[in-house]
């Protein structure tokens, strides 16, 4: 006897596990449940959130505005892809240590300071650290996740 996928939806009329049942005309996945014989398809929600998330970018990085960027329009453009604003990129320390390191805060709206440290031969962003203002708990929390460099270059504190 088959097996069933893992991946296997559950029927939304008796509950049981469906079976893999062919694929519609634009290809998607048919699944049919072997007690009441209900057909259904199911959209994959991770490969429509990857298409969202490499779509997103395009509209700051390509100069088009946000009536251009899709045929629905711009409201429901910016409906579809409004969760990617939730999403906190995270920057990874690399565990090397630099020679020159440049910690420098910048200032943001409603108060917010972004600390950022730099590593001084590359320019590349070696970490960053969000707080209210730059004072000596905010340095300490960024730079207890970097390596002690050599030198340090900062405007003071």
């Amino acid at each position: 006897m088959r097996t069933r996928s893992k991946r296997a939806r559950h029927c939304p009329i008796c509950h049981g596990r469906m079976r893999r049942h062919g694929r519609n005309r634009s290809g998607t996945q048919r699944w049919m449940c072997p007690s009441c014989s209900i057909t259904s398809t199911a959209r994959r929600q991770d490969r429509a959130r990857a298409a969202q998330l490499r779509e997103f970018p395009d509209w700051p990085l390509t100069g088009r505005t946000r009536e251009q960027m899709g045929a629905m329009g711009a409201r429901a453009w910016r409906k579809r892809v409004g969760w990617c604003w939730n999403i906190k990129p995270a920057i990874t320390p690399d565990g090397v240590v630099h020679h020159t390191l440049m910690a420098d805060g910048t200032y943001m709206a409603h108060g917010w300071c972004l600390l950022i440290a730099i590593d001084g031969q590359t320019g590349q962003v070696i970490d960053r650290q969000w707080c209210h203002q730059e004072n000596t708990a905010a340095c300490t929390a960024l730079s207890s996740r970097i390596p002690g460099p050599d030198v340090l270059i900062t405007d003071g504190l």
